[in-house]
C-alpha cells in the first residue's frame, strides 16, 4: 500500500487492471482515469475541485473509487451528494458495491471494514411507536384503514431498514404521515421501541461508513442544523457532489424563509391536537386553552394585514411581485411572541423540577426554538430585513374563480398569501459554513460556458480549486445534428407560437414519434399539445404531457413502451433523464431556456448584479441559459451508439452576438439550418 496516488488509480483503470476484472466489455477511459487523480489529490491535498465530465466518462467510478480508497487509507469520511434518487440507486446498487470488489483486490482488510450507506431523513422511516398507537387507536374503533394497519404492524417485525420503499403492500393515500418518523413527535428513549427503532439502527449504520450517500435537499438541511447545533449525518470530512448544477437552486431552497397562515397554523396545532409527544405526556387542558388563545390573537392580527395584500395581488396580472419596501411599518407581535415563550417555558421549568431533563423537557426546548425560528422569519419578511442580501416576495394563491369574492372574509383572504424570503446569492453562505471547513468536490455535465467554470464557481463561492473538463467519448459529428432554422419569428414575436406548433409537427412528422418537445413554460406548452394532441393521433402517434401530479417515471416508462410517443415535458425534463438507445431520436427545445425575467428571486439576482456594475444578461442570465441548454442537449446521446438530432427552435442563436457562445458551450454536433436534414440524417441508408 506504499505505491504512489497516480499509481494505484493506474492498477486500478488501466486495461486488464482491477476494474476490469468486474465489469464486461471493460475499456479504458483515460478521462476517467485522469478524473479519478484528480479527486484523488483534491482529497488528499485538501483542494477543492471542479469536474465537468459528460455521459459517457464513466465519472461516478471516477470519483466513488479514489473517495472509497482515499477513506480507507487515511481513515477518513466521505459523503456523496446527488440530486436524484435515479443516480443514488446506480451507486448504491451497480457502482459501490462494484468499489467494494475493487477494494477487496487492494486489501483483504479494506474489504471487511470498507461500509457504504444510504442517508434518509426521518419521515422516510416508519415509527413504530406511532404505528403501534394507530393499532391500538384501530382497535378502540376511532381508526380507519383497519385491515392494513393492522397487516402492518404484524408485518413490522420482518422489516430490515424500516422505511416506505420496503413495506411490500400499497399504503392508502394520506396513512405512512401517520406513521412516519417525526422530530416532534420522537420521545427518544423513553419509547417503548427505543431499541428497535428504524431511525437509530440507520443512524448507527451511518457511523460505520466510510462512504454516505445523500441528496442534496438532506445534505443542506444538515448542514443548516450545523449552524443550531444539531445534524442529521455523523461528521465527514469530504464531500462529492454529483449533479452539481443543482447545488445553488437546492440551497437556496433550503435558506428560503416562508410565511403563512396555514404554516403559523401548524405551529400551534402541533399542541393543540396533541400531535407532539410532549403534549401527551403533560396532559395539560389549561396548556392548550392558553396556546389557542395565543393562536387566535396572532392568525386574527395576521389576517388584518395579509387580507389586503391579497385582494391586490388578486387584481394585478401575476400572482407573485418582489417586495420593494416594508408591510408594516411598526413591528407588533413581540408581545404576542413573548407570551407563546413564556408559557412554555413556565411549563418546561415545571416539568424539569418534578422529573428533571427527560424526552418531555427536549421536546419542549425543540418546541420553543420552532417558535423563535417562526418569529424571526416573520419579523425578517414583514420588516424587510437585509434588503441588499435577500430577497423578499409575496405570491398570491388564486381559487376557484366560481367563488364570491365579495363574501370572503380576512382570514379567508389573507389565508391565500404566502409571504418568502431567500439568500439574493449563496456565495457568501457557502464560503463560510461549507467550503472553509470541508474539502469539497463537485461534478456535472454541465459546469461550465465556452471551457470557462467562472461562472458556477462564482455563483457558489469557491475561490480556491482543482478544474478539469473530461473530453467526452462520443463522436458528436457522426452522431447527432443541431438544427437551428434561421428566418423564424423570435420568441417575443406574437407569431412564433403559430410557428413553434407548426415546426413541431414537421419536426414529428419527420421523426415518426420517440421525440422530446422541451419547454420552458407550462401555459405555452398546454396550448401547443392541445393543439397537436388530435393532430398526433390521426398520425397513430401518442401525446404524454407533464402536468401536475404526472410522475415522471410513469411518463418514460410510457415513452418507452410507445415507439410512438412524442413527450411534452418542461423543467424536471431538462435534465436527470436517462433515454438510451433508439426509444428517443429527437430533442426539440421551444427556446432558449433563459430564467424567467418576472421571477421574484430572478429578478432580485439581476438588479443586485446591475448595482454592482456588472451586466447581469452576460454575468447571470446568459451563461444561466447556456447550462440549462447544455442539460437539455444531454438527453439525446447516451451511449456511443445512439445517433438523432437536437433541435433548438430559437433563431436567436443566429441573430445575437451571444448566439455563437452557446453554440461553442454545446457538444460539437453539425449544425444544420434546414429542418429537412432531421430526416435525411435519421433514416439515409
Amino acid at each position: 500500500m506504499s505505491k504512489k496516488p497516480t499509481n494505484i488509480m493506474h492498477s486500478i483503470f488501466k486495461r486488464q487492471g482491477i476494474l476490469s476484472q468486474f465489469v464486461a466489455n471493460y475499456q479504458p477511459r483515460r478521462a476517467q482515469f485522469e478524473m479519478a487523480n484528480l479527486v484523488l489529490e483534491s482529497l488528499s491535498s485538501e483542494r477543492h475541485a471542479l469536474i465537468e465530465a459528460g455521459t459517457g466518462t464513466g465519472k461516478s467510478f471516477g470519483y466513488a473509487l479514489p473517495a472509497a480508497y482515499w477513506a480507507l487509507k487515511e481513515e477518513k469520511r466521505v459523503i456523496i451528494s446527488t440530486n436524484t434518487i435515479t443516480l443514488q440507486q446506480q451507486l448504491l446498487e451497480k457502482e459501490l458495491p462494484m468499489v467494494k470488489q475493487v477494494i477487496s483486490e487492494l486489501s483483504e482488510e479494506w474489504a471487511e471494514t470498507f461500509n457504504f450507506e444510504l442517508a434518509k431523513g426521518r419521515g422516510n422511516y416508519i415509527c413504530r411507536r406511532r404505528l403501534q398507537e394507530l393499532a391500538d387507536d384501530r382497535l378502540a374503533g376511532e381508526q380507519k384503514h383497519g385491515p392494513v394497519i393492522s397487516r402492518l404492524a404484524k408485518h413490522v417485525s420482518a422489516l430490515e431498514k424500516g422505511d416506505r420503499d420496503e413495506i411490500p403492500f400499497p399504503l392508502p393515500p394520506g396513512l405512512f404521515s401517520l406513521i412516519q418518523g417525526d422530530a416532534d413527535d420522537c420521545m427518544g428513549k423513553q419509547s417503548p421501541f427505543h431499541k428497535e427503532c428504524f431511525i437509530q439502527n440507520a443512524r448507527r449504520k451511518l457511523q460505520n461508513a466510510q462512504i454516505i450517500v445523500v441528496n442534496h435537499a438532506l445534505f443542506f438541511t444538515d448542514l443548516l442544523l450545523r449552524k443550531q447545533g444539531a445534524s442529521i449525518l455523523p461528521h465527514y470530512d469530504a464531500v462529492i457532489m454529483d449533479e452539481a448544477h443543482r447545488v445553488e437552486d437546492q440551497v437556496t431552497n433550503q435558506y428560503t424563509y416562508h410565511i403563512s397562515l396555514e404554516e403559523v397554523n401548524k405551529l400551534f396545532l402541533r399542541v393543540t391536537k396533541r400531535r407532539a409527544h410532549w403534549v401527551r405526556e403533560l396532559d395539560d387542558n389549561d396548556l392548550l386553552m392558553h396556546v389557542e388563545g395565543i393562536r387566535a390573537r396572532l392568525v386574527t392580527r395576521l389576517a388584518e394585514i395579509f387580507a389586503p395584500l391579497a385582494k391586490g395581488l388578486a387584481e394585478r396580472p401575476q400572482n407573485e411581485y418582489l417586495l420593494k419596501k416594508p408591510i408594516v411599518r411598526d413591528y407588533s407581535f413581540q408581545p404576542i411572541f413573548a407570551d407563546f415563550k413564556n408559557l412554555i417555558r413556565d411549563k418546561r421549568k415545571q416539568v424539569e423540577l418534578e422529573k428533571g431533563e427527560n424526552e418531555t423537557v427536549m421536546g419542549m426546548d425543540r418546541y420553543l426554538s420552532q417558535i423563535e425560528q417562526l418569529e424571526g422569519m416573520l419579523k425578517h419578511i414583514l420588516l424587510y430585513e437585509n434588503a441588499e442580501e435577500w430577497a423578499t416576495w409575496v405570491a398570491f394563491a388564486a381559487e376557484d374563480e366560481k367563488e364570491n369574492n365579495m363574501l370572503q372574509d380576512d382570514y379567508t383572504w389573507g389565508s391565500r398569501l404566502h409571504l418568502y424570503s431567500a439568500p439574493i446569492e449563496i456565495n457568501s453562505l457557502l464560503r463560510g459554513d461549507l467550503f472553509e471547513d470541508k474539502t469539497v468536490i463537485m461534478t456535472s455535465a454541465t459546469l461550465t460556458t465556452q471551457g470557462d467554470f467562472s461562472f458556477v464557481a462564482n455563483r457558489l463561492g469557491m475561490d480556491d480549486y482543482g478544474s478539469m473538463q473530461a473530453p467526452s467519448p462520443f463522436n458528436y459529428e457522426e452522431q447527432a445534428v443541431l438544427v437551428v432554422p434561421d428566418n423564424v419569428p423570435a420568441p417575443t414575436e406574437a407569431a412564433f407560437e403559430s410557428f413553434l406548433s407548426a415546426a413541431m409537427k414537421e419536426i414529428v412528422e419527420a421523426t415518426r414519434g420517440r421525440t422530446f418537445l422541451l419547454f420552458t413554460s407550462y401555459s405555452q406548452m398546454n396550448r401547443i399539445y392541445e393543439d397537436m394532441k388530435s393532430w398526433l393521433e390521426r398520425l397513430g402517434l401518442t401525446g404524454l404531457l407533464h402536468g401536475p401530479g404526472v410522475s415522471r417515471d410513469q411518463m418514460l416508462q410510457a415513452f418507452r413502451a410507445s415507439g410512438k410517443a412524442v413527450l411534452f415535458g418542461c423543467d424536471s425534463f431538462w435534465e436527470g433523464v436517462d433515454v438510451p438507445g433508439d426509444d428517443l431520436i429527437c430533442v426539440v427545445m421551444a427556446k432558449l431556456p433563459f430564467p424567467v425575467p418576472s421571477d421574484p428571486l430572478t429578478r432580485a439576482r439581476t438588479e443586485r448584479l446591475e448595482r454592482k456594475g456588472q451586466n447581469s444578461f452576460t454575468d447571470y442570465t446568459l451563461p444561466f441559459s447556456i447550462l440549462r441548454l447544455k442539460q437539455g442537449f444531454g438527453r439525446l446521446i447516451r451511449t456511443k451508439k445512439d445517433r438523432g438530432t437536437v433541435v433548438i427552435l430559437d433563431t436567436r442563436i443566429h441573430t445575437k452576438r451571444y448566439g455563437q457562445h452557446v453554440l461553442d458551450s454545446l457538444p460539437p454536433a453539425r449544425l444544420s439550418t434546414n429542418l429537412d436534414d432531421i430526416g435525411r440524417f435519421l433514416y439515409r441508408a
